[in-house]
C-alpha cells in the first residue's frame, strides 16, 4: 500500500517503522512545524522529522491544511491508498480526510468510545481502570468518533505511569496499524459504528492540574503522579520554589499532618489527609532529579516542612 504518514512526537516513530518493516510504501511524511523553545530560541524539530529525515523520507510541515488549498492539492498528488494518523496533532479537514482511496486511519490509545480527546491515558489512570487498549479508528470530522476498524484491550497492574503506558500503547498500536492495513489491502476489512451513547472524553491537560494538593487521600495523589508523568508534573512548593515528585509510593505507617515531612530510617515521607507518600525522587526547580534521601541530606530544613 502506498501511505502518507502523519506524527509528531517520539510515540509515531515505531509506528512508522512496523509499516515499512511490513514492506507498505511511504510517499511522505507530514509533521508539526518546528518550533522555537528554551531561552536561547533555538529551533526544535519533531522527534518523527528527526527520525524520517535520517530516513531519507519527504518530509512536509504545513502549519495547518485549513483555507490552504495548495497544501490539500500537494497532498492529493501523492495519489496515495491510506493516510496513517499517529499522534500528528494537526486538526484533519474534511478534504484532508477524502483525499485517499481507503480515507485516513488514526491510532487512539484507549478503548473507544471511552475517553475521546486529548488525554486519554491520563484519565485511565486517574479513574483507576483496570483495563485500556489501543482503537484504530477511520477519521471523521468528529473528535476521536469514527468508525473502529481494530481493537485490542490489556490489563493493568494498577502502577504504570503515563509515559510509559503510552508507550506501550502506541507500540500495540503499530500492530493493529499494520494489521488494519493490510485488511484494506486484501477488502477483508470490517468497520463497526461506535456507540455514541456511551462516549466519554478528556480534556488538554494543564499546568495547573499537576498541583498537588495535600488535602487529598495518598491513593488520590498516588494516581495523579502516575497520570501526570510527564506532563505536567505533579508539583508542589517548598520555600517558594516549585517541587516535583517523580515517584512515590503509598505508605499507611507513617501518619502525619496533610503536606508535613517527616524522615524516617533515611526514607522520605509526605503526609496527606489519610496516611503519607513515600517519596522516592524529586526535582527542585531548576535543579536535576535526585533521590528524595539525597535532596533530604543537602537540605537540612527540608525535614519537618510543610509543602505547598
Amino acid at each position: 500500500m502506498k501511505i502518507v504518514f502523519m506524527g509528531t512526537p517520539h510515540l509515531s516513530i515505531p509506528v512508522l517503522e512496523r509499516i515499512v518493516d511490513d514492506g507498505h510504501e511511504i510517499l511522505a511524511v507530514y509533521t508539526q512545524p518546528d518550533r522555537t523553545s528554551g531561552r536561547g530560541r533555538r529551533k526544535a524539530i519533531s522527534p518523527l522529522k528527526e527520525y524520517s529525515v535520517s530516513k531519507n523520507y519527504l518530509v512536509l510541515q504545513p502549519e495547518n491544511f485549513r483555507s490552504n488549498s495548495s497544501e490539500i492539492n500537494t497532498l492529493k498528488k501523492f495519489d496515495a491508498d491510506i493516510a496513517v494518523v499517529a499522534a500528528y496533532g494537526i486538526l484533519l479537514p474534511p478534504e484532508v480526510l477524502s483525499a485517499f482511496r481507503h480515507g485516513c486511519i488514526n491510532l487512539h490509545p484507549s478503548l473507544l468510545p471511552k475517553y475521546r480527546g486529548a488525554s486519554p491515558v491520563s484519565s485511565t489512570i486517574l479513574a483507576g481502570d483496570k483495563y485500556t487498549g489501543v482503537t484504530i479508528i477511520q477519521l471523521d470530522s468528529g473528535m476521536d468518533s469514527g468508525p473502529i476498524l481494530s481493537q485490542e484491550k490489556i490489563k493493568l497492574q494498577g502502577d504504570e505511569f503515563c509515559d510509559k503506558l503510552t508507550m506501550d500503547l502506541f507500540m500495540l498500536g503499530s500492530k493493529l496499524v499494520s494489521k488494519t492495513i493490510s485488511e484494506f489491502a486484501t477488502g477483508n476489512i470490517e468497520i463497526v459504528q461506535q456507540d455514541h451513547d456511551k462516549a466519554t472524553f478528556t480534556e488538554k491537560l494543564s499546568r495547573n492540574d499537576g498541583l498537588i494538593d495535600w488535602t487529598k487521600g495518598f491513593n488520590r495523589i498516588w494516581k495523579e503522579i502516575r497520570a501526570y508523568n510527564p506532563w505536567p508534573g505533579s508539583h508542589t512548593k517548598f520555600k517558594g520554589k516549585n517541587l516535583k515528585i517523580i515517584e512515590a509510593k503509598i505508605s499507611t505507617e507513617n501518619k502525619s499532618p496533610s503536606g508535613y515531612v517527616s524522615i524516617h530510617r533515611n526514607e522520605v515521607y509526605v503526609g496527606t489527609s489519610d496516611g503519607s507518600l513515600n517519596v522516592k525522587k524529586l526535582q527542585v526547580e531548576g535543579g536535576n532529579i535526585v533521590l528524595a534521601s539525597d535532596f533530604a541530606r543537602g537540605h537540612k530544613d527540608f525535614e519537618n516542612s510543610v509543602l505547598g
